[in-house]
């Protein structure tokens, strides 16, 4: 069974993979040769998993509800932290993770309230979110917090000086699975401290997008929540083909 199961998400990242090519040299690459290692011991060398590419494209000053109350030109922003979190099928199984699933409406301010603080999997009667460390992709300046640290906290792109950020990751389960999902979640404050219940950018199932994704973070005053605002800007693509987001 566990064979299979590593069988399985080698073939959908070889057919990942085999799509970005056959777009860039217009050949078809699903070769007996691909198919016969697909089948083969070999799978078990590599590891499981499918990677992706996230770039996040920020406008010039973000995160500017906590200065709200001043004049639009002096509204520059605080510095943003941006947590990427990997849900698969599997993690959904779990006591406490419902808030995860891709249809329970959770919002960054719901996240950062519930998010896990260590792993707990040894943790008898812990009802929480429980994920390991290395699904929870980190954008911060808190060297201590749970999860893996791939960059600091954002500060939009004048004080940045780039106005796009990329992020690197393997998703650890089925791509194409209706309960697997990627988040992206950013702690927007107010001026009094609070996390905006802003929705996050969602990739849902991942396997539904392409191989790059991105997302965007910037700030639409017709927006509620001060408007602060995230959103998936990929193009999605459904058996090969095509479509708006």
């Amino acid at each position: 069974m566990e064979i299979m199961v590593w069988a399985k998400k080698m073939n959908e990242c070889r057919f990942e993979r085999s799509e970005l090519r056959s777009e860039r040299t217009g050949r078809r690459l699903n070769s007996p040769r691909v198919m016969r290692l697909v089948a083969c011991g070999v799978v078990l060398l590599a590891a499981p998993g499918c990677s992706r590419v996230l770039t996040i494209t920020q406008e010039d000053y973000i995160n500017t509800a906590m200065h709200w109350g001043r004049p639009k030109e002096q509204r520059t922003g605080e510095p943003l932290e941006v947590n990427i979190v990997c849900v698969t099928a599997g993690d959904l199984k779990k006591d406490g993770n419902g808030l995860l699933s891709p249809d329970s409406g959770i919002t960054s301010k719901i996240w950062y309230e519930n998010r896990p603080e260590k792993s707990h999997k040894d943790d008898e009667g812990y009802s929480g979110l429980q994920l390991p460390r290395r699904q929870i992709l980190l954008l911060t300046d808190d060297k201590g917090c749970y999860g893996k640290r791939v960059g600091g906290r954002l500060r939009g792109a004048v004080v940045d000086n780039r106005d796009k950020v990329v992020v690197r990751f393997t998703f650890p389960g089925s791509l194409h699975s209706n309960k697997s999902v990627i988040y992206v979640f950013p702690k927007f404050i107010d001026a009094d401290g609070n996390v905006l219940p802003v929705e996050p950018a969602k990739f849902h199932p991942p396997g539904a997008y392409t191989h790059d994704l991105f997302c965007k973070i910037g700030v639409d005053e017709d927006r509620e929540y001060y408007g602060q605002y995230i959103r998936n800007t990929t193009q999605r693509k459904l058996h090969g083909r095509k479509k708006d987001n």
